[in-house]
């Protein structure tokens, strides 16, 4: 009788025991999955983002940007405003009381990153960017949607792109052409990356 009530309570024992480290070793596991979770690394990026317009083969202007990114980082996109609020005249009363209406005209770009297993980055941009073109009287008439710009009325020239880039450090892509419908410039967007050190 003593034998079996010591085998039983060695039994209940070494049940117990087993389940304290079962218990422990899974606590251990997801200590160490969540350890390597938190781990994730942010890597720095410096993203330079060029405008280059062209009349045919002439350069007319080229305007950089650069937006400082974190790769991985899962908080806020990074996030640049470049520009101006310009009145514009509404064409409601006369003189003095003339009525204006403000617009925000200029360069807007968000990003953000992450780092691929082989060690590219996926980078993902909305680029938008406006400018108020007024045609001279030497310039031929432009038609946008079928509607005649007359001259001497501002025409707001507006371009939006979503990019989705695999890129290297290093690397510059151009990412987007477009042509303008009024004045039939180019617009040229090169995007390069580069990891800060």
């Amino acid at each position: 009788m003593k034998k079996t009530a010591s085998a039983v309570l060695l039994a209940v024992l070494s049940s117990g025991a087993l389940a304290v480290r079962a218990q422990d070793t899974s606590s251990k596991l997801v200590q160490a999955e969540s350890a390597k979770a938190s781990a994730v690394t942010v890597t720095p990026l410096r993203v330079q983002v060029v405008f280059t317009e062209y009349d045919g083969e002439k350069k007319v202007s080229s305007l950089p940007y650069t937006l400082l990114i974190n790769a991985d980082d899962k908080g806020p996109q990074a996030a640049l405003r470049m520009g101006l609020r310009v009145p514009i005249e509404t064409g409601v009363g006369s003189g003095a009381n003339k009525q204006f209406q403000y617009m925000d005209v200029g360069t807007n770009l968000d990003g953000r990153a992450d780092k691929t297993d082989d060690g590219k980055f996926n980078l993902r941009l909305n680029v938008e960017r406006s400018s108020l073109y007024t045609p001279g009287a030497a310039d031929k008439p432009g038609t946008v949607g079928g509607n005649e710009i007359l001259p001497g009325q501002p025409v707001v020239q507006q371009f939006r792109s979503q990019v989705n880039l695999l890129i290297r450090d290093g690397q510059t892509v151009q990412s987007t052409v477009a042509s303008d419908p009024v004045n039939g410039h180019v617009t040229k967007v090169d995007v390069t990356l580069n990891v800060i050190k």
